[in-house]
């Protein structure tokens, strides 16, 4: 699905500014239209925004958009000069009712986080300079996005 979207950007087959070739690291304009075409609006938590002061229960998800560490091989002139920075997106997700799931794509399995004081723990280990965090709803309860 969301290849088919950056096509929809862009014809061009390997190279272009939506995704890069073959990683899976999307531009968020094509994660943001494919969310949409699911039912889904998405809403950044500004850098300076307090974790303490969202009600995350309220929400269908967070997805975040991480720095990660190249291989030795991508930080080669040749290489870097191919590909984006190092940034990995993942999401996190509530699910039974209390606990908080990290489903990274690296991790065999979803890795549990804990309730929502376990959740803000560990958003706030996060750099927030480097880490861009969004509240993912449905669009047809977009309204709590004005209210937080």
């Amino acid at each position: 699905m969301l290849d088919s979207i950056v096509h929809e950007y862009d014809k061009s087959l390997f190279w272009n500014e939506y995704s890069t070739f073959y990683t899976g690291n999307y531009d968020l304009r094509i994660i943001v239209e494919a969310l949409k075409l699911q039912g889904y609006a998405v809403r950044i938590i500004d850098s300076t925004e307090s974790f303490n002061t969202i009600n995350f229960d309220d929400y269908f998800g967070l997805l975040l958009n991480i720095p990660v560490e190249r291989p030795f091989f991508d930080r080669l002139p040749i290489v870097r000069s191919l590909t984006k920075p190092g940034r990995h997106w993942l999401t996190i997700k509530r699910i039974n009712g209390e606990q908080y799931y990290n489903f990274d794509s690296k991790f065999s399995q979803p890795q549990l986080i804990g309730n929502q004081t376990n959740l803000i723990e560990y958003l706030n280990t996060l750099d927030r300079t480097q880490t861009h965090v969004f509240l993912v709803n449905e669009e047809a309860l977009i309204d709590k996005f004005e209210q937080t």
